[in-house]
C-alpha cells in the first residue's frame, strides 16, 4: 500500500466535499461514514487499476502493478485533485454570498466544492441516470453500469466510453436496465469513443458554452445541462428539479414553486445563484 500526500488549498474541507451531494453513494465511490474514508476503484487512462482510499489525512492506494511510474503518480494526483475539486477558487463565491446572512456559514464551513468524477464522461453518465427517476433507482442503475467496468476484487472501476460503445445496445439495456436512458448513454459513449465529442475540452469552456453543448446531447434537458455546468465548477446556472422546488418552498415559505419564481428568487445571487440554490437543497 502506498501513501500519497497532495497539497490542499487553504480552507479545503474534505468532509464538506464528500457531503456536497449524492455522488458519494454512486459507484465506484464507496463511502465509509464511520471511518470517514472515501474508497474508489480507480482506473488510470493507461488502464492501471487502483484501490484508492481518500481521507482527511491523505491518500492511500493499492495498485495492481508492482511499481507506479512518475507519470502514473502525477496522473493519480491530478485525478484526486479533480474529484475533490481542490483547484476550484471559492473566494469570490464566499465574498458574494457572505453578504447574505443565510449563506455566511459557507466560508466558515469551507463548503461549496463538489465531489465529481475524474472524467466528464463519468459525470455525464451519472447525470443522465438521475433524470426522471428516484434517487434509489439512480443508485441501482449506476451500480449495474459500474459492473461493466474492469474488476478489482469484488468491485469495479467505472466503465470507459469505449467499453460501453463496444456493446450492443440490447445487451447494454439488459445489463443496466436504465429504460430510455440506455439508448442515450450508448450514443454518448459511441460519440466519445469515436472522437466525435471531446468532452474533456469542456473544462476550458465558459458556462454558457457548456450549457449549450450539453443541451445538444440526446436525453439531456435543462436540468441535466444545469447540473453539468455546476459539476464543472460554474454556479451561474440553476438546475431545477423536485428537490430544488422543495427547497425553494422551504426557504421562502411560498406555496408555489414555478420555474419563473425560482429563477427570480435565486437571480439575486448572480454568478453564484446555482451555489446558493444547491446549499439550500443540501442544508435540508
Amino acid at each position: 500500500m502506498l501513501m500519497l500526500t497532495t497539497p490542499v488549498p487553504q480552507g479545503f474541507n474534505f468532509r464538506s466535499v464528500v457531503d456536497s451531494h449524492g455522488w458519494r453513494s454512486l459507484a465506484p465511490f464507496m463511502w465509509d461514514a464511520e471511518g470517514g474514508v472515501l474508497r474508489r476503484i480507480h482506473q488510470l487512462a493507461d488502464g492501471t487499476l487502483l484501490d484508492l482510499f481518500m481521507h482527511p489525512g491523505g491518500i492511500t492506494l493499492t495498485p495492481t502493478v508492482e511499481r507506479l511510474s512518475a507519470t502514473q503518480m502525477i496522473a493519480i494526483e491530478q485525478d484526486i485533485r479533480q474529484m475533490l475539486s481542490m483547484d476550484w477558487d471559492m473566494s469570490a463565491a464566499y465574498a458574494a454570498l457572505g453578504q447574505h446572512t443565510r449563506y455566511q456559514w459557507l466560508a466558515t464551513a469551507c463548503a461549496g466544492r463538489l465531489l465529481v468524477g475524474p472524467t466528464v464522461w463519468e459525470d455525464l453518465a451519472k447525470t443522465l441516470l438521475t433524470t426522471n427517476t428516484t434517487w434509489r433507482q439512480t443508485i441501482a442503475m449506476n451500480a449495474r453500469l459500474c459492473q461493466l467496468g474492469d474488476a478489482l476484487g469484488d468491485a469495479h472501476a467505472f466503465p470507459t466510453p469505449e467499453r460501453i460503445a463496444a456493446m450492443n445496445e440490447d445487451d447494454l439495456q439488459t445489463a443496466i436496465r436504465a429504460g430510455y436512458r440506455t439508448a442515450y448513454l450508448h450514443e454518448l459513449a459511441k460519440r466519445i469513443a469515436h472522437g466525435e465529442l471531446d468532452v474533456e475540452s469542456w473544462r476550458q469552456l465558459p458556462s454558457e458554452a457548456i450549457y449549450q453543448v450539453v443541451l445538444g446531447l440526446k436525453g439531456f434537458g435543462n436540468y441535466a445541462a444545469g447540473t453539468m455546468v455546476r459539476l464543472l465548477g460554474h454556479f451561474d446556472r440553476l438546475a431545477i428539479d423536485t428537490e430544488c422546488r422543495a427547497a425553494y418552498k422551504r426557504v421562502t415559505g411560498s406555496e408555489t414553486a414555478t420555474d419563473q419564481e425560482i429563477k427570480a428568487y435565486y437571480g439575486q445571487f448572480g454568478l453564484h445563484q446555482g451555489l446558493a440554490m444547491w446549499m439550500d437543497i443540501m442544508s435540508d
